[in-house]
């Protein structure tokens, strides 16, 4: 994140405090005691119910662990097709604010002090973000718990994406589905932890809209 410091002066924005903070959440996944195979009528019957699921709100806390440092923040995402999306970081102990919003031209980064960068090329704006590449557009499933048709992934006996992995620009993600909110249909994740390594980035999702 010293990239991202650097470019927007946001050293100080994305801090939460309390016991109740996401980088205390649990990184680990409970092994499934049966993996799922993707033909399963089931699993396959959930995943159409998340295809159905095509603009939607999720709110909740984002955390951010790197070898350098350590910040949690509220989080507001907002999807509404493949090229029009948005990503809005808060603190509840400052105004400051940063906001990634996709469009057709590409990718927008900008924070509440007016400064702001454009960049066509999404991978290499997600670079200069955080230091390493990360596929926001995919991110966009990811959230849902919605793999891709033909990728490497684990479905636990619930009907739940469990594990992924996913290689892009020399980095392999992998991503872990550590708890769902489970009083709904589709079962959608509540907490999501992404690695590749050197970063861990751990989504929880209070609440969902769509």
């Amino acid at each position: 994140m010293k990239k991202l410091t650097t470019l927007l002066s946001f050293t100080t924005l994305l801090v939460l405090t309390g016991c109740n903070s996401v980088l205390n959440a649990p990184t680990e996944v409970q092994k499934p005691t049966v993996e799922i195979p993707h033909n399963d009528p089931q699993w396959q019957q959930h995943l159409a119910q998340l295809a159905k699921i095509q603009g939607y709100k999720a709110t909740g806390q984002f955390g951010y662990i790197s070898p350098e440092e350590r910040f949690s923040s509220h989080f507001n995402w907002q999807y509404n097709t493949p090229t029009h999306f948005g990503l809005e970081l808060s603190s509840n102990l400052s105004t400051k604010s940063l906001k990634l919003e996709r469009n057709k031209r590409g990718l927008t980064v900008s924070d509440s002090e007016g400064n702001s960068r454009s960049d066509r090329d999404i991978d290499a704006l997600m670079q200069e973000i955080i230091g390493v590449s990360f596929p926001i557009d995919q991110f966009a499933y990811w959230v849902k718990g919605q793999p891709e048709k033909e990728g490497n992934y684990i479905v636990n006996e619930k009907r739940q994406l469990s594990q992924f992995s996913y290689p892009l620009n020399g980095t392999i993600w992998k991503a872990s589905y550590v708890e769902y909110h489970e009083d709904r249909v589709p079962n959608l994740p509540k907490l999501i932890v992404l690695e590749n390594g050197t970063q861990t980035l751990k989504i929880r999702i209070e609440r969902w809209a769509y």
